[in-house]
């Protein structure tokens, strides 16, 4: 099978903005029920870390220990998270 070329996004950011990167065993991982952590509760968790003004490390625990309290706590598939926040003039 003939491999196809990734698809290439862009997006432009300005200071303040920031960027979640996931991969899908994030949203797929499941509970013991086989309901998914899905994109609206990965959404919601980091949102609200974000309002409740915690930085990005923070935000990105907070986001961890709700996905592996959902599964269980055992993940069971790969659980990559990258959030990048533009914090101009080395604020």
């Amino acid at each position: 099978m003939p491999r196809t070329a990734p698809a290439v996004h862009t997006a432009r950011l300005e200071p303040g903005d920031r960027l979640l990167v996931h991969s899908d065993g994030v949203t797929e991982g499941r509970d013991a029920a086989g309901a998914p952590f899905g994109e609206e509760r990965l959404v919601d968790v980091v949102s609200r870390a974000m309002a409740d003004g915690l930085p990005a490390p923070e935000a990105l625990r907070r986001l961890v220990r709700r996905l592996t309290a959902h599964q269980g706590d055992r993940l069971r598939d790969d659980a990559t998270v990258l959030l990048v926040a533009w914090h101009p003039g080395g604020a």
